[in-house]
């Protein structure tokens, strides 16, 4: 296998795993990065079948100016090596209390008009003066009254602003839905309008030809060619400790040994099963198992012999589809129905390579339980209430369909993280995604073990999914950089 001493480790080649190996080779330290898949990406892994290529699931990007992505393809020189695609045509539909299947009028990227965005909404009168404020109070917010928010819920903020029904579903469809996958009532206010800000201000909607995953092998690519090694299909079975101390893996492989291991397998399975508890105090155990996953995606790719719809992606919700942890709950013991926002991405628009000539694939996602060992019975429930929203919006589609497929949580637990947990694994963006537990309580990047850190959407990063899991990249590597001095200078 070649050499098996390197100065730093990467488990895992998802958006947080790659872009650091990528940046910490270009630094100058010798990585090696291994990945269990046969490619990289993580939960934004691209994948191929019948002429269609597409990512695993729904994966919309924000924001588009200063997004992190651009900013490690400057630093390892390699942005003409994958194209980031912007100005996408969106197709956001509102449900009208009258049943009505209204589509917001198309506004050019960083154009946003809310007049328009007033009158698809139906505000009437002073809604519209109320509603103006609240955009306006999110797109002006300074940094420091942004920060003062980290210990209320967004719920409790927007709440108290008194919204426009319609205006406070449309916000949370697109923010705590979507960018969160969390309910309402517990995304950290501070993160929401950050989150918010980004998009309002610098605009979202941006996609990768060859989905997410082609922008994480041009990662791998960068490991490569800075004199650093990835083993892809290694499944890392084992992260050794001695005294304290990181010394290295065991794969399926063979044994890597390196002083620094970076792991983005997520915080619980590293500790609890790649460290193993020993290792680790009480405390620390008890709070990484305390740590809350982000909810599962569940939806559908439809393979159309016509290409039926003309736009790239977008949601579509009524005044009652925002969901808070009670609806939640009542939802998953179904006792009340499973309605809540349907995103939707159409990756032929942006893509032209993504669908056989003439043909076109349509995905849908929408919220379930991170169970990846839910029953058929039960993804069955949830696929059927987003199926029945989809195709009213577009009825076309049913008459197209050459094959369907449903994706859930299991599939999520299966190709990028192991359960170790009741009830988590499947979820859609990570761990640390609530109150208590973000902004300035997310996860320390760095284990209380000398060596040790994690990488991705758990730990370090702020925004948007992937943006938030290429954020935690950067960080980690500047960490890690100074980490690595530090210990070469010392005795």
């Amino acid at each position: 296998m070649g050499k098996k001493s390197y100065d730093v480790i990467v488990i895992g080649a998802g958006m947080g795993g790659s872009s650091c190996a990528a940046l910490l080779a270009k630094r100058g330290l010798k990585v090696l990065l291994v990945e269990k898949n046969d490619r990289a990406g993580g939960k934004a892994l691209s994948l191929s079948k019948k002429g269609f290529a597409f990512t695993a699931w729904v994966v919309v990007a924000a924001p588009i100016l200063d997004n992190k992505f651009e900013e490690v393809l400057r630093e390892i020189g390699m942005e003409d090596r994958v194209n980031l695609i912007s100005g996408v045509k969106s197709d956001s539909i509102y449900i009208s209390p009258s049943g009505e299947y209204k589509r917001l009028p198309y506004m050019e990227p960083g154009a946003l008009d809310p007049e328009i965005i007033f009158d698809w909404l139906e505000l009437k009168g002073e809604e519209r003066d109320t509603a103006m404020n609240i955009l306006t109070e999110i797109s002006i917010m300074p940094p420091e009254d942004i920060d003062k928010l980290n210990d209320i819920s967004f719920d409790e903020w927007i709440l108290s602003r008194n919204p426009p029904r319609p205006l406070y579903a449309f916000i949370v469809s697109l923010m705590c839905d979507l960018m969160f996958m969390t309910s309402v009532d517990a995304v950290v206010a501070a993160e929401a309008v950050f989150g918010l800000q980004n998009l309002f201000l610098k605009s979202g909607g941006l996609f990768c030809e060859g989905g997410y995953g082609a922008l994480a092998e041009v990662y791998c690519d960068a490991v490569r060619e800075n004199g650093s090694r990835v083993i892809m299909k290694a499944k890392t079975e084992k992260i050794t400790i001695e005294n304290g101390q990181v010394t290295g893996i065991v794969t399926d492989k063979g044994a890597f040994k390196a002083p620094v291991v970076i792991s983005n397998a997520g915080i619980q399975p590293t500790v609890l099963k790649l460290v193993g508890e020993e290792h680790f105090s009480n405390s620390y155990t008890n709070y990484v198992k305390d740590l809350l996953p982000s909810n599962g995606m569940i939806g559908m790719r439809y393979y159309l012999d016509k290409k039926v719809i003309e736009s790239g992606y977008g949601v579509i919700f009524s005044d009652d589809t925002p969901w808070n942890m009670e609806r939640f709950i009542k939802a998953k013991n179904n006792t009340i129905p499973r309605k809540g926002v349907i995103f939707f991405e159409v990756p032929d628009m942006y893509d032209p390579k993504a669908a056989p000539e003439g043909k076109q694939i349509v995905m849908t996602g929408y919220w379930c339980p991170a169970d990846p060992n839910m029953t058929k019975t039960e993804k069955k429930k949830w696929i059927d209430m987003g199926e029945e929203t989809m195709l009213k919006a577009f009825p076309e589609i049913a008459d197209h369909i050459e094959s369907k497929e449903m994706y859930s949580s299991t599939q999520v637990s299966r190709l990028t993280r192991d359960q170790v947990l009741p009830g988590q694994g499947g979820e859609c963006i990570g761990l640390g995604q609530v109150l208590g537990q973000c902004w300035k309580d997310k996860p320390s990047v760095k284990a209380p073990i000398q060596g040790l850190f994690y990488v991705g959407c758990d730990a370090g990063g702020t925004g948007v999914g992937t943006q938030q899991a290429v954020d935690s990249g950067i960080k980690v590597t500047n960490q890690v950089l100074r980490y690595h001095r530090m210990h070469a200078a010392s005795p």
